[in-house]
């Protein structure tokens, strides 16, 4: 099973929307069965990135450790990538679309 890291700022953004939290949970369970190419990749500022969504308009944006290191690694120099395994599935927002990005 993959390890999960939670930014607090995903935390806290699922507090405030916490009426969709049992599908935001499920939509995470389904993740970590198999994470890579699960979501959406994305593009410009956010390459590196992948996004996936949990009811109509409100998206996950989460970066798998393993597909980075294979395709974006030299782009998003996470500073603790050398100690980050890579199966590990770091959510770093969630909310409605147009505020996740």
């Amino acid at each position: 099973m993959e390890k999960m890291i939670f930014r607090p700022e995903f935390e806290k953004d699922l507090k405030r929307y916490s009426n969709i939290r049992k599908a935001v949970r499920k939509k995470i369970d389904n993740l970590l069965e198999a994470p890579m190419g699960f979501g959406e990749p994305l593009k410009g500022d956010l390459l590196g990135f992948s996004s996936c969504p949990v009811k109509k308009s409100f998206i996950i944006i989460y970066v798998y450790c393993k597909e980075c290191r294979l395709r974006y690694q030299e782009i998003l120099k996470c500073p603790d990538c050398d100690k980050t395994p890579d199966e590990t599935v770091i959510f770093l927002t969630f909310g409605p679309h147009d505020a996740a990005y």
